[in-house]
């Protein structure tokens, strides 16, 4: 069994709350998972005192378990890239749980000033050398979205090569694909892949009604259960279950036609 947390957009510098980071960083003392994966925008702007700030907090969180970060579009921010290399960790990255037979591979999908995300074919090379291994667990991590999502905006802010990607995770038959970046939790599956999206994990960055959260995941010999957790109280909502091929997604948010056939405004 496998057992990661993975958080996102904690956005240090821009409405952080400093008790919801505490609250996840006891979630993952209390749970000891295999890893913590982070995808993405752990600071607003870009600058060193941002990256500086959320450091320790980081620090922490390895100091518990392995972790592996990737870049988001306010990382890179004002050249921040910089930064978060030098602080945070490489660009793109593998972590290996050989003891789980589990292969995570991080991949950079953010550019300077950019809000849409970008691969490229040097980039998709790489992963594809990375995941030519006999792992029974095979996983990616970016930040930007794949798959656009209910309710999160109307900006055009997935990936530009996005097909390749997605035709990328079939050939190779991920299991599960790690995304951030419009502070939504959702999740989608198609094929051998669930392609899970997380909520800001330590901001009041949210939308509409959400409530910041992070996602615990747990792989057992091919089945999956995610799980969104609230960063305000540490209540678990399972989202999603997937066993003996068969996926029950439990969907904590409305979708947006739900909200327009309720809406006064169709009234006659």
């Amino acid at each position: 069994m496998v057992n990661l947390i993975q958080i996102s957009d904690l956005h240090y510098g821009s409405e952080f709350v400093p008790e919801y980071m505490e609250n996840v960083i006891k979630y993952i003392e209390y749970n000891s998972p295999d890893a913590v994966i982070c995808t993405g925008d752990l600071i607003h702007k870009g600058r060193i005192t941002q990256f500086k700030g959320i450091l320790p907090y980081i620090n922490r969180i390895r100091e518990a378990t392995r972790f592996l970060a990737v870049p988001g579009n306010h990382d890179v921010k004002n050249s921040g890239i910089i930064f978060f290399e030098r602080l945070i960790g490489p660009r793109r990255s593998r972590l290996i749980l050989e003891d789980k037979d589990t292969l995570i591979v991080g991949i950079c999908s953010a550019r300077d000033d950019i809000s849409h995300g970008e691969c490229g074919d040097e980039q998709l090379d790489w992963v594809g050398r990375q995941f030519n291994k006999n792992l029974e667990n095979r996983i990616m991590a970016l930040h930007h979205h794949l798959i656009p999502v209910p309710l999160s905006g109307q900006k055009f802010t997935t990936v530009r090569d996005a097909g390749e990607i997605l035709e990328f995770t079939q050939l190779f038959e991920l299991d599960l694909v790690l995304m951030g970046h419009r502070h939504v939790p959702h999740a989608y599956v198609i094929g051998p892949t669930t392609f899970l999206y997380c909520g800001t994990s330590t901001s009041n960055k949210v939308r509409a009604d959400d409530s910041p959260s992070f996602n615990h995941i747990i792989l057992n010999e091919g089945d999956l259960e995610v799980y969104m957790v609230n960063s305000t109280n540490l209540e678990r909502h399972l989202l999603l279950e997937r066993k003996l091929g068969r996926t029950k997604f439990v969907r904590p948010r409305r979708t947006r036609i739900e909200h327009l056939l309720s809406s006064v405004v169709w009234d006659d």
